[in-house]
């Protein structure tokens, strides 16, 4: 059924739109029961003029009874730039997810790190834990990839690789890797890099420098292992985790440095809802003062979006201020709290 709207009727509620802000004063939620009754209308003009000042309206919902939005409500302002450009290309993971491409300066991430390893640039990654690192490399390379989980008890021969016993009973050397993806000509990604000893690092040295080799010293008979073309390391790295250690000489040896954050736009765009992603923003804020030590990431954005479709938002807010560490909760509880207008307490059973 289709209304016809008087030009009088039309000019008072344009008149009246154009006076979002002081419909909001009545009541916080009359601008949107106005845009829903005026959008029953079919008249084209008018409808999308009503989703103007629905996006209007929007912007002042949350202000406090002075008219002023308090800091802990303010959505922060995304950089146009990177709101329209993010997230154009995706590039599957060797686990089946899609990694999202992010602007890295005037170039996608992806094509950076591509780019890179043609011209023998080695780069190294650092970031807050689920931002993004080990997803970038992943996508970068996919199966060709190798990978090293580092940590304070990471080995000569976790890197190298050792001796290993046959069913016979015998031992029969198995490279690790390192020896892999250099004799293979195939990336390799060290992660959490800065937790392993510096000592143990040495060993590739030779392998990232004009040398391009080598020797394996535990066995002899395996001998010198040269670089194949292709061959290439990207480390990655929480610079604040407790531990963390690089030395000059390893870091000289990366000639690209990046720190890589979470972008907000591109979570709002992968279903994120806005609410979470402001709350996180700042918490992230609060992170970079010192308030906290710790505000979510990508990765716990991802999982709040999963998690809601399955058990729903209480639920998922409960779940994500849990996950919070225990020092920092009271912090995240406020934070959620003025977020989502209502108390937020930890998951408990």
């Amino acid at each position: 059924m289709t209304t016809t709207i008087s030009t009088d009727m039309e000019n008072t509620l344009r008149s009246t739109m154009d006076n979002f802000a002081s419909i909001e004063a009545l009541h916080p939620k009359l601008p949107t029961l106005l845009s829903a009754v005026i959008g029953q209308f079919t008249h084209a003009d008018l409808s999308a003029y009503a989703g103007e000042f629905s996006n209007k309206a929007s912007l002042v919902r949350g202000r406090g009874a002075q008219g002023a939005a308090s800091d802990e409500d303010k959505t922060p302002e995304a950089d146009p730039e990177v709101a329209i450009l993010s997230g154009e290309k995706k590039y599957a993971r060797p686990n089946g997810q899609d990694y999202f491409t992010r602007k890295w300066g005037q170039h996608d991430d992806v094509e950076v790190i591509r780019t890179a390893r043609e011209n023998q640039q080695f780069v190294l990654l650092y970031g807050a834990p689920g931002c993004g690192k080990t997803a970038l490399v992943e996508a970068a390379f996919g199966e060709d990839l190798f990978t090293i989980l580092g940590s304070g008890d990471t080995e000569v021969s976790d890197l190298v690789g050792g001796y290993v016993q046959t069913p016979s009973g015998g031992f029969l050397w198995e490279d690790g890797a390192l020896l892999k993806a250099a004799e293979q000509g195939k990336p390799l990604l060290i992660d959490e890099v800065g937790l392993i000893d510096p000592k143990v690092l040495s060993i590739v040295y030779g392998l990232m420098d004009g040398r391009r080799e080598y020797t394996v010293t535990a066995n002899p008979e395996r001998g010198t292992v040269k670089a194949k073309d292709g061959f290439y390391v990207v480390a990655a790295t929480n610079p604040n985790a407790p531990g963390v250690r690089l030395s000059e000489a390893l870091l000289s040896r990366f000639t690209i440095h990046v720190e890589m954050t979470t972008d907000w736009s591109l979570a709002k765009k992968l279903g994120v809802p806005a609410l979470i992603v402001t709350a996180s923003q700042n918490l992230a804020k609060k992170q970079s003062s010192n308030e906290v030590s710790w505000s979510p990431q990508f990765r716990e954005l991802l999982a709040f979006r999963d998690l809601e479709k399955v058990f729903g938002t209480k639920w998922a807010i409960a779940n994500l201020l849990a996950s919070a560490p225990e020092i920092d909760r009271p912090v995240v509880s406020d934070v959620l709290s003025r977020t989502f207008g209502e108390a937020i307490l930890p998951a408990r059973i």
